[in-house]
């Protein structure tokens, strides 16, 4: 059975590789890479094949084919900032106002149930991606 790929490109390194390890903990399969955010990630993409990026900017081209998670910069003022991010699971994206592991994780287990192992419905990709937008949890 194929192991889930995440491709992790995000800023601060500190977030990326807090994610990392918590992926890698509650997902002991998956198989976490991480490069900086202003590395080459369509190029890394290509090589490494991710099911799932998680990243300050996914481009255009390294969306086909994965699900994603494009992160805002923080949010706010002083104090604790919150981060926001759009989540595209295939082709329906929600908006959440405060991304949380439990999002990541929940988008790494429909990746893996949708493209690693072939459950669910890909239609929606073939349909030309249908989106879905609201404040609530992931898709």
């Amino acid at each position: 059975m194929t192991a889930p790929r995440v491709l992790i490109a995000i800023g601060p390194s500190m977030y990326a590789e807090a994610l990392a390890f918590s992926l890698r903990k509650h997902r002991p399969r998956a198989e976490v890479s991480l490069i900086e955010p202003s590395g080459d990630l369509e190029a890394e993409a290509r090589r490494t094949r991710p099911h799932l990026i998680v990243a300050s900017r996914v481009p255009r081209a390294a969306r086909e084919g994965a699900f994603w998670v494009e992160v805002a910069k923080p949010i706010g003022g002083e104090g604790p900032k919150n981060l926001g991010a759009e989540i595209s699971a295939d082709g329906y994206s929600r908006s959440v106002g405060d991304l949380s592991t439990e999002h990541v994780l929940k988008a790494l287990d429909r990746a893996e149930e949708e493209l690693v192992l072939g459950r669910g419905h890909t239609q929606s990709h073939a349909q030309g991606h249908a989106k879905v937008h609201s404040e609530g949890g992931p898709p």
